[in-house]
Parts: structure tokens; sequence; C-alpha cells
């Protein structure tokens, strides 16, 4: 529980390459405490521990994948790798190469040439070009990108952009004329390099008096700041160029659930705007869930969409605005002049004609514009029922924004694009049912084989040397139980604690290291319980607690996510430690039931409880998926009713009615080497304890 908060800082100080080292010196004191003083446990120590030093001093070289963006870059000629660092964030690299040059979906018609731009990439995975900002310069880059929609429609004072990473968005800003930029982006190791370390390399942009930089989440910071309005909001880009492989299936996208969508639109002036710029993709599936969250929000508000958003498609991007005001004959006019002048389409504008829509970047069929208009203009139910891909809007109980995988639809998608398709259209859900397949025969194996030894109605020994025969299936279902609901409640706890505390690695260090304080609690508080309904009695309390959790943990979190950390951080402390302490009493009050009525269980127990809980963290993320995370946390109850009720019958089944002066002795075990050398010395006279 201590370490996984102290890794957090072992990450800040120690190159991820010592770190697996550093941390291997607490097995080695482990081991070496557990074997005692003696001539092998020195010796084994000190060969661990020259180990350790040469692994530090001769470290592992961690390299990412080769289908990772910083590989592709260090493709290039002369392509050199100038910055690296780790922290809790990951590892920050900065790639340089002569034919690195900045590409974001420039107009055909335009005359500007890339610029050759540093590109910085976390984890391995694109985080930004160094663009930087030149204010004597002419214009931007991003000038002749869809991108710029919204400043021709209308010239923003105040904008805030979501996700600015290196800052690219908020250059636009300032050239565009704003007169304040809010720049809000949680990675705060690439915030201080920027910043602090080497402002040079973004041309000192987030030292401009003009620009408010703040490391946090951007549900966190609306929360917190919903006094203040902006003219525009600038979302970070959508997918990727030439598509996406469907890995983004898993992440969690609480930017772009139905409550964000409605924490940005109080956050905009009267006449505020949100901007999106989404990578063209086919089929078309980030489109439509933006469109659909946003028709769901203005229908909500009593409004017409199509008055209210606009869209302009390029060959590359295409760049949407929703307006909080019905857009003007004016704005509409400059919305088309921009597209003319660029080669770009109108996608969506108020009285927009069939012809104009594409008229410049062709596509091989018009699908694109009649799903488009029915979710806009039309029966959005229409389409989520009738269209391949589950496209309607995320909530935070299921944030999986780019997840559109429909089970149901699964033959016609093999039908149409072939079965080698599929794994591509969304390989990240793919693979996690492959891995709960996989983990759950490996979790049957470990818990039936078992029984080929133990046989299906136990012969095993009590406490008191009785033979005794106990119904397997019950401790089948009381440690499954056990071990599947605590795993399902871990695992919803992190993805909350996610938008709670704004970012995945700390929230997951938080929530292991309380629930694993409060589980080794609580097991040690177990030995107090007494009577055979304890167990039965705790574990319909955690069932009535994960309930609760089930209903209001995610508006308790929403209530409260604006508090400032130090007061989050007590709140966290006491939603886990509560039903960690309970959790942690079960599993050793189970074991001691076992062990006074068959002792042949207890190993077996354990591989039952290890093994469901690896189990369901697979299950967890198919479960989620499929109906959200208040489902798992409901199942986590119900998992803790089925212990409750297991543990009623667990060991209760009458002992063989045998003699106990027919009964053969318990075999006695040989002494350990040092009780051998303890009865030696009292043998010879020492005083006890002197060995």
């Amino acid at each position: 529980g201590v370490g996984a908060v102290a890794v957090l800082g072992l990450l800040s100080i120690a190159p991820v390459e010592h770190t697996a080292a550093l941390i291997g010196l607490a097995p080695i004191a482990a081991g070496a405490i557990a074997v005692g003083g003696g001539r092998p446990g020195r010796a084994a120590a000190g060969c661990a521990l020259v180990l350790v030093v040469v692994w530090l001093a001769w470290p592992l070289t961690i390299g990412s994948s080769q289908y990772k963006d910083v590989n592709r870059a260090l493709e290039l000629p002369g392509a050199e790798v100038v910055h690296r660092s780790d922290g809790p964030h990951g590892r920050i690299e900065v790639v340089r190469a002569e034919a690195l040059r900045v590409t974001v979906g420039q107009s055909l018609h335009s005359a500007v040439e890339p610029p050759v731009r540093d590109a910085m990439f976390v984890n391995g995975d694109a985080y930004g070009p160094l663009l930087g900002f030149d204010p004597a310069g002419d214009g931007h880059l991003l000038d002749v990108t869809t991108r710029a929609l919204p400043y021709r429609i209308r010239v923003p004072d105040t904008v805030l952009v979501v996700g600015a990473a290196t800052g690219v968005a908020v250059s636009h800003a300032l050239a565009a004329g704003a007169v304040s930029v809010t720049a809000v982006e949680p990675n705060r190791q690439a915030n201080r390099l920027l910043r602090e370390l080497r402002p040079e390399w973004v041309d000192s942009l987030y030292l401009d008096p003009r620009v408010t930089l703040a490391g946090e989440s951007a549900r966190t910071y609306l929360a917190r700041d919903h006094s203040r309005t902006y003219d525009l909001i600038v979302m970070p880009t959508l997918g990727a160029f030439g598509g996406e492989t469907g890995t983004a299936a898993l992440a969690e996208r609480y930017d772009l659930t139905r409550e964000a969508m409605t924490l940005l639109w109080d956050g905009l002036a009267p006449d505020g705007m949100i901007a999106t710029t989404i990578w063209v993709d086919t089929p078309p599936r980030a489109l439509l869930r933006l469109l659909a969250t946003w028709r769901e929000e203005l229908d909500r508000r009593g409004l017409a969409a199509d008055r209210h958003v606009a869209a302009v498609r390029g060959w590359a991007t295409i760049t949407l605005v929703l307006s909080r005001t019905p857009l003007t004959g004016r704005q509409v006019a400059a919305a088309r002049e921009f597209s003319a002048g660029l080669g770009f389409d109108p996608l969506l504008l108020p009285g927009i004609d069939r012809a104009e829509r594409d008229r410049h970047n062709r596509l091989p069929d018009a699908d694109l514009f009649g799903l488009v208009d029915a979710v806009v203009t039309g029966e959005p139910s229409d389409v989520y029922r009738s269209y391949l891909f589950d496209v309607r809007p995320t909530g935070d109980g299921r944030p999986f924004f780019s997840r559109y995988l429909r089970l149901g639809a699964l033959g016609s998608l093999i039908e149409e694009y072939g079965v080698s398709t599929i794994p591509y259209l969304e390989l990240g859900t793919v693979l996690a049912g492959v891995t709960a397949v996989q983990i759950a025969a490996a979790a049957l194996l470990l818990v039936l084989v078992p029984l080929a030894r133990l046989g299906r109605r136990g012969d095993g020994r009590r406490s008191d040397g009785r033979r005794a025969q106990t119904g397997r299936g019950w401790t089948i279902l009381t440690f499954a139980c056990l071990g599947t609901g605590f795993m399902l409640f871990e695992i919803v706890l992190i993805s909350h604690l996610v938008l709670y505390l704004g970012l995945p690695v700390v929230a997951t260090a938080v929530v292991l290291s309380v629930l694993l304080l409060a589980l080794g609690a609580g097991s040690l508080a177990s030995r107090r319980a007494a009577g055979r309904s304890a167990m039965r009695r705790i574990g319909l309390a955690v069932a009535a607690v994960g309930g609760s959790y089930a209903v209001g943990l995610m508006p308790l979190i929403r209530s409260t996510i604006a508090w400032p950390l130090a007061t989050k951080l007590p709140l966290v402390i006491v939603l886990l430690a509560g039903p960690a302490f309970l959790m942690g009493m079960m599993f050793p009050l189970g074991l001691r039931r076992l062990n006074e009525f068959d002792r042949s269980h207890v190993p077996w127990a354990c591989a039952i409880d290890s093994a469901l809980s690896v189990a369901a963290t697979a299950t967890a993320t198919l479960i989620a998926l499929a109906g959200g995370f208040t489902l798992v946390l409901g199942l986590s109850a119900v998992a803790y009713v089925g212990a409750a009720l297991g543990s009623t019958r667990l060991g209760d089944d009458a002992p063989a009615r045998v003699s106990p002066s027919r009964l053969p002795p318990p075999r006695p075990r040989p002494p350990r080497p040092w009780q051998a050398r303890s009865q030696a010395a009292r043998s010879a006279g020492a005083p006890r304890g002197s060995g």
C-alpha cells in the first residue's frame, strides 16, 4: 500500500530504466528478513543485491513499440532525440530532424510551406509539434486549415483551449486577435518543460502575459471556474491522420460526455462558440457521435440544431462549430467565403445547398450527408437503430467515446467489410474480448483441476485432527465472489477517480494505496469478529455500500470535483477505506472457518480468490463497455451478497461419523532447521531463547 504511492515519487527522481531495480531492493530486504541471519540467507541477499547494482550500472534499454509515432519520426533521415525525461506522466521525448515538418491538414490551395519544427512525444505517442508563435509573422499555419472556421465566423476576445499540449491552438488564438487565452493541460510534466525549463522551444508562448496555463483536467477546471465565461472554447482534435485502428476504444474520455457538454455550454459567453476538429474517418463514427451529443444538448434546451451548428470539410479534417446563439446571415456568408477560398466544402450551415457540400473534396458516396442530416435535423434514433456502429452520446457512467462496435451488427459488419477488417475497426474491444476469454479459461482450469485430487466432496482434516466431509461448491461460491467483487469494486473506483483527481496514474496509486492499507487493517481486525454470522453480516454490509455507491458515487464526484486537491484527498480516503476495511475482514474469516472444518480447502480457496480476481479485471472492462460502470458496481454488490450467502454454509457439512480412536494420528512434521537448532540448544541446557 505504501509502495503504490511511493512509486510516484520514484518516477519523479529516477529514469524508468532504473525504477524496477530500485523497487527490487524491497523484496531483497524482505527475503533477508524471512530467511534470518544465517549464512545462506546472507549469501542469497548479497547475490541479489549484486544483481540490482549491476542493473543500476547497466540498465536495460526500454524502447517503444515499432508502431508508435515516435519510431516513425525517428525513421526520418538525421532524426535524433534531443530531450528525454521521465515522470509520473510518462516518458517525454523531443525529436529533431530536417524532414520533420508540421502537417495539420492544410488546404491543397495553400501556398504555405509546412515548417520544420521539433515534435514532442509522450510514451511514444504524438503530443504535438513545437510550433511556437511569432507575433511579427504573417498569419498562422492553422489559418489555411479547417481549424480557422470559428475565427472566420466571429473573432473572440477570450478563448479557452482544452488539451493545449504544446500550444498550437493557443498560438493560433493569439494570432487571430484573442485578448486572453486560457490553456488547460493536465500533463504538468510537459507544462513545466515548456514554461520553465525550455520555453524557447515554443517561443516562450506560455510566458506570454495574455496566456494562462492551468495544469488540471478540463472537467475540474470548468467546474471550479464556473463564474468565468469564454467567447470560444477549442476542444482537442479527435482521431488521427489516416484513421484510427480502434486502440482508443478502451480510453475513458470524460471531456466528451453529456455531462461535459453541459459544463462546456455553461462556460460560454452569451454569444460564445465551441469548436472541435476531427480527422476524417471512414466509415464515419466520431463525427456522428459528437453531433449526436450536441443535438441532445440543444434539444434539452429547446434549440434548433440546424441554426446553431456549422461544419466545414477538407480533404483531411472536419471542423465543427456550435454557437450558443443562432448563426446570423453574415456569419454564414463568412463561413461560405472561407470554404470557397481554401477549397473546403461546407458540411453543415443554415440553408445549405446539396450541391455545395461535395464540390472540392468529392466523396465516393453520399451516405455521410444523409447520416449527418439525420442526426442534426432528423431523428437521431433512426441512426442509432439502423447504423452499423453505435454512435449514441456517452455519459460519465460509460465514457468510452471511441467505442463504436455493436455486437448485434457484427454479422452485417463482416458481410460489408470482411472478417479480417473487424479488428482494425476497433482493435481495443477485440483485444479486451480475447484477453477476457483467455483469462477466464485459465481461471477455470486453476479452480477445477485441483478437484481431481481433492474430489468433489472433501475428505480433509479438521483443526482438531478429525476427518471432515465438506461440499466444494460453497467454497467455490464464497471465494469466487470475494475475488470477483473486490476487483470489480477496485476497477470502478479507479475509473471514477481518474475523473475526480484528473490523472490516471495518480488515481490508480491513490486507490491501490488506500485499498491495500485498509484491507490489511480489516484483516488484522478480523480476529475480533466472533460468531458464525460475522462473515454474513459483513458481506451484506459491503454489498449495501457497493449498491449505494452505484447510485450516489458519481453525483457526489460531480458535486465536489471543483474542490481543491487537499480537500478531495480526505474524502477519497473515507470513500475507499470504509468498504475496504470490511472487505479485508471477509477473506481471513473465510480461511479461518475453512481451517476449522477442512484444512485441504485453505490453499484451494486462496487459488480461487486469486484466479477470479484476475479474471474479473478483464471481465469488468467488457461489462463497462457494454453497460457502464454503474452496472459493474452493481455486480460487485451482488458478488458480496453471494459471498455472504455462501459463508453461511462454508464448512457446514457434518463430519463423517468415525470414532476418534479409529482415526490415524496426525503425521508429525519434521522440525525446521531453526527449530532443530533451538531444540538442541535446550537439550544441552542452554537458557531458553539463547539460540
